[in-house]
């Protein structure tokens, strides 16, 4: 059984919060971002009855219950959150997290597999909602990251976009100092309804 400890004085602040919000079944939603790489962050968040899915692990607190998604539990397993105060005197949450930076690869493993790994796992799905898949070329050790679409994005106008808001800006945020660029090397099939 999966596990999370949450002190009183937290869970009472969390009730006066969740309270100010005036929204019945109001929850909270512990949240891994970038999980398995350098910059990965766990957050706090309010999560509306109409968010929560069969995917979620449900944690009764007094009053008020935490959802965590089963494919972020391994990652926030033993979490432990308190209530202290900042040097202001401020309330302030701490939420540690033993499991956090917890890797589907060894911590050695070279950077393209962990890329390779983290594209497969975090990016494709993403674009798949909109069918269409990226997939992972080279890794250079300059750190230029060169990737291949597929599906729904050969060809499409706005695969720019995705690519340096979306993939680049990712990639970035998850492994912090070692990405130069993103290079899109798809052989784009353009047809007269790209530009429709």
């Amino acid at each position: 059984m999966s596990k999370i400890s949450v002190s009183d004085s937290a869970q009472a602040y969390f009730r006066k919060i969740i309270d100010k919000q005036q929204m019945e079944g109001l929850a909270i939603r512990l949240t891994v971002t970038n999980p398995g790489t350098p910059g990965v962050e766990c957050g706090i968040l309010y999560c509306p009855k109409d968010y929560i899915t069969k995917d979620d692990q449900h944690f009764r607190m007094e009053g008020f219950e935490i959802v965590i998604d089963d494919a972020e539990m391994p990652y926030l397993e033993d979490s432990v959150i308190d209530l202290g105060k900042d040097e202001q005197g401020e309330d302030l949450l701490t939420f540690h997290a033993p499991n956090l930076k917890r890797q589907e690869l060894p911590e050695d493993a070279p950077l393209s597999q962990r890329l390779g790994s983290f594209i497969q796992r975090v990016i494709s799905p993403e674009l798949a909602a909109h069918g269409g898949a990226v997939e992972l070329v080279e890794a250079t050790d300059d750190g230029v990251v060169k990737v291949r679409f597929s599906g729904g994005c050969n060809g499409c106008s706005m695969v720019g976009i995705t690519l340096k808001e979306g993939i680049e800006s990712h990639l970035r945020q998850a492994f912090p100092g070692l990405i130069k660029e993103v290079v899109d090397v798809t052989q784009h099939e353009v047809s007269a309804e790209t530009f429709g």
